[in-house]
């Protein structure tokens, strides 16, 4: 038996590989293709002359880039391999209401098949899924590989992480079984927990501001992040108002996600859009489909915001008056998780699709197995029939030394028949401090957030004075009180008479007349030509004989009047009826 590698795309996604098994078929090279994601072209890549075919292809995830292209790839009776949920998940894309535009789609239908234990390839070479974290509903697959006497196993895996995501767990590193070869994508610059941290807190922080929160993700992104909200919510008793719409919500129901917080609705309900509340819609781009509905709700409102969630760099989205956000939610692997998944499952040797980042050039980890850091579209072959291959650049004391260790496993039982029982990625019990979330840090950022609370504002009373203030003033401290209220009203009045001068531009003097039954009219001398019965305008009362009011009289007094007529009473002399809440006076007033 010989193995061979090849990358699929490695300009426009890389996500995406071809495992070549050459010897067991007779006269022929089964081919598996392990995501068919943005630029694949399986026709591309086989080589019908040699005999090669493609037995199947294997989904890891459920994000659209490892399922984009499977209407182009998946040939006639060709079975796509995955688990129930990442094929929930696909089957639900692509069906129903604004479902994702991926081709034939009543093909990749019938031909999902659910991968949900040990499953046979072709003859010699079975696969089992396992966890790996990453987001809900992803799987590596454990190749178990028949050669003669011997058997060989490879781990496969698209993105991956040792952490808890969406309450699915990690990579096993206690897992029982000797792995030969890991395939794997190379690990990520950045650390990624304080990325998904951020988004979470920017998300909490928007909805706690009053905003109108809608969140655009795919499919397992998006039930990631509504779990994560759920919980958050949970942990530090708030009240926000979270829900998934459309296909999420679909999903989180029968994924079985619950949390006292989040709601579901299925169908579309822009209602769902409200201030201060979190709404959660694929795709992450709203340009299309449910979340394109949604976001033209939002999209005029300047108090609302759209957290588009993005697995690479964010399309820009045209103009709007609502605030746009793009945060990055990739859950790969660090230098240090793929270190320590390489420690723990000690394989003989590692393959790394390079992901192509112009950043800095990764070197390879420093680790007791062959190392290949593969950045093009070459076929490598890793097994050639006798023993794993190393690359060119290991000195020959290193490769003795690695192959040294190796236990040739010649006869012996196989792992799919007597191995240890190998867990299946399935839900857990929910831990957010297991996701790797800083529940502190947004915690602590919340209350950051919240608006400090005015100091109350008291009327300028002045304090009481001292024996030497009264010796030298001659006054109380009840004068002085006084003083300071007189004073503040005085500036009360002052600021309407400023606005009453900007509208009218005069005062006028009038004189009150008691018409009984709690009727006060003001009767104005020489009233303006601009005044018309039935005019509503707006006086400020001022006693002209100096009597003595409280602060509550007074304000009492500050009042909107209608100016009306009783039909059939109009009298030659302009009436202004007005309600005062204070007892009528004959003293003189002025208006306007």
């Amino acid at each position: 038996m010989r193995l061979h590698y090849q990358r699929a795309n490695p300009d426009t996604g890389g996500e995406s590989f071809l495992l070549r098994f050459e010897g067991v078929c007779p006269d022929r090279i089964a081919c598996l293709l392990v995501n068919s994601g943005r630029g694949v072209d399986i026709d591309e890549l086989l080589d019908e002359s040699r005999g090669e075919y493609l037995m199947g292809i294997v989904v890891n995830n459920a994000h659209p880039e490892c399922y984009c292209t499977l209407g182009e790839n998946a040939r006639d009776d060709v079975p796509i391999y995955a688990t129930h949920q990442t094929a929930r998940i696909v089957a639900t894309a692509l069906t129903g209401p604004h479902a994702r535009s991926v081709d034939q789609h009543e093909t990749i239908l019938d031909q999902l098949v659910v991968v949900d234990g040990w499953y046979q390839l072709a003859d010699g070479v079975q696969m089992h899924p396992l966890p790996v974290g990453h987001a809900p509903g992803a799987a590596g697959f454990l190749f178990e590989i028949v050669d003669g006497k011997r058997y060989h196993t490879v781990f496969v895996a698209d993105e991956y992480t040792v952490r808890q995501a969406g309450d699915y767990p990690g990579v096993l590193l206690d897992l029982d079984v000797e792995i030969d070869a890991m395939i794997v994508p190379d690990a990520v610059d950045q650390p990624v927990t304080p990325a998904l941290t951020e988004a979470c807190s920017v998300v909490c922080e928007r909805a706690d501001a009053g905003s109108t929160v809608l969140v655009t993700a795919d499919e397992p992104t998006g039930l990631h992040i509504a779990a994560l909200l759920g919980r958050l919510n949970t942990r530090f008793d708030g009240s926000r108002s979270i829900t998934t719409m459309g296909r999420i919500a679909t999903l989180w129901e029968e994924l079985g996600y619950s949390a006292p917080a989040v709601t579901s609705h299925p169908e579309d309900r822009s209602t769902a859009l409200r201030p201060g509340t979190i709404t959660i819609a694929s795709p992450t781009t709203p340009v299309q489909g449910l979340s394109s509905r949604l976001f033209e709700e939002v999209a005029d409102d300047p108090d609302a915001v759209v957290v588009r969630l993005t697995h690479g760099e964010a399309t820009p989205m045209s103009a709007s008056q609502c605030m746009v956000q793009s945060l990055p939610w990739r859950n790969a692997p660090t230098r240090d998780t793929l270190t320590t998944v390489i420690d723990a499952l000690a394989p003989v040797q590692v393959v790394l699709a390079d992901r192509n980042t112009p950043a800095t050039e990764h070197a390879s980890p420093a680790c007791d197995s062959f190392v290949w850091c593969v950045d093009d579209s070459l076929v490598y072959t890793l097994f050639d029939g006798a023993r794993w291959v190393a690359p060119a650049e290991i000195d020959p004391d290193t490769e003795h030394q690695i192959r040294s260790r190796v236990s040739d496993r010649y006869e012996e039982p196989l792992v799919s028949e007597h191995g240890p029982t190998i867990p299946l990625p399935q839900r857990s019990d929910p831990d957010i401090a297991a996701e790797g979330i800083d529940t502190e840090r947004i915690h602590k950022q919340l209350q950051a957030a919240q608006p400090q609370p005015e100091p109350s504002k008291q009327p300028a009373i002045a304090p009481p004075p001292t024996a030497n203030d009264d010796a030298s003033t001659g006054s109380s401290a009840t004068d002085g009180g006084m003083t300071s209220v007189g004073a503040s009203l005085a500036a009360l009045r002052e600021q309407l008479t400023t606005v009453e001068s900007i509208i009218d531009g005069r005062t006028h003097r009038a004189s009150v007349v008691d018409a009984g039954d709690d009727v006060c009219l003001f009767r104005v001398q020489n009233p303006p030509a601009s005044f018309e019965h039935g005019q509503e305008v707006t006086l400020l009362v001022d006693v002209a004989d100096g009597h003595e009011l409280t602060q509550l009289q007074e304000s009492q007094r500050m009042v909107t009047a209608q100016q009306q007529t009783e039909t059939g009473q109009a009298d030659s002399e302009e009436d202004i009826n007005a309600e005062t809440g204070s007892e009528p006076s004959d003293s003189t007033t002025e208006a306007t």
